[in-house]
């Protein structure tokens, strides 16, 4: 065998690993993987640490309330769900959105519980490819961002031009919030709360991979524009903020070691808006805010809606 062919099949079989690499974590960044996250949440269930209990806590709260059941059918034909939570008879909404791989239950544990017993509706979300909304892939708030202009103006059309909206994220969630903040919005929509978002997807990836696996990430972004149908540049926070005109606040772990707590900083620097304001909750992990400290999250948060709805 001459060696030029020798060359050439070991330069096929390392792209061949390279691009199996980039797809297995396009798969599993950007893929529903409903079976595992469903295992994943059973065995939650057995988990006695404080915090997990405080979140099926709030699962159980919201259960027991009662909703009304909504559906979207999106840009992309996929149909998305949503639960309405009507709090007497208040016109006063917070729109939630929860984060990668998650349930609302999960990442609004207690922050459900302290904004809807302050007397707020809420309009409970199911991210696109999560929990009860259909759909393969999610997107990081690029997509996402459109589904939740969706779902204001349903809000808008079945309840009423008199609304007054807030709308609120966790994580991947609070991406998706503050890229809508970048688009025109409602005049229902008053204000924003976003809970740990990052940057921009792109240097999520990049931190979560603590900067390794440069080629890899990059067939990955090929990949996710052929079958996500989006691009890393697609989700971007901080690009949407510099344009927003929605009162922002901005909260954080400061001990969040999953998307770093310096984002933040830049996030709210960035943010256009100059009805902004910044809290760090001491000692949270990722998405921990409301939970390690509940009486600090209401005494930011409640007062930041109540001023504006």
């Amino acid at each position: 065998m001459q060696w030029y062919w020798i060359l050439l099949i070991i330069a096929a079989a390392a792209a061949l690993m390279l691009c199996g690499a980039a797809f297995y974590m396009f798969r599993m960044a950007f893929g529903a993987q409903r079976s595992q996250i469903d295992k994943t949440f059973r065995e939650r269930e057995q988990d006695p640490s404080p915090l997990a209990r405080m979140r099926f806590q709030t699962k159980a709260y919201m259960d027991a309330l009662p909703n009304e059941q909504l559906t979207q059918i999106a840009k992309d034909g996929t149909v998305l769900s949503a639960r309405f939570f009507p709090n007497g008879a208040t016109k006063k909404v917070a729109v939630i959105c929860h984060g990668w791989h998650s349930f609302p239950w999960w990442d609004f544990g207690k922050s459900f519980d302290i904004v809807y017993d302050a007397g707020f509706a809420v309009l409970a979300v199911s991210m696109r490819a999560q929990g009860e909304s259909e759909g393969r892939y999610l997107t990081y708030g690029a997509k996402e961002s459109e589904d939740l202009l969706g779902w204001i103006r349903i809000l808008i059309e079945r309840y009423g031009r008199d609304l007054s909206i807030a709308i609120m994220g966790v994580s991947m969630g609070a991406a998706t919030v503050l890229c809508a903040t970048g688009k025109p919005l409602p005049e229902q929509v008053k204000c924003a709360v976003s809970d740990c978002a990052f940057t921009s997807a792109a240097e999520q990836f990049r931190s979560v991979s603590k900067n390794r696996y440069r080629l890899v990430r990059r067939i990955g972004q090929g990949i996710a524009r052929v079958f996500a149908g989006v691009r890393y540049s697609d989700a971007c926070p901080i690009d949407a903020v510099k344009r927003s005109q929605t009162p922002t606040l901005f909260i954080h772990g400061d001990a969040d070691d999953f998307v770093p707590t310096e984002m933040v900083g830049r996030l709210f620097t960035a943010c256009a808006c100059p009805d902004k304001d910044l809290w760090l909750s001491p000692g949270a992990l990722h998405t921990e805010a409301a939970m390690k400290n509940p009486e600090a999250y209401a005494a930011h948060v409640l007062p930041w809606l109540e001023a504006r709805l």
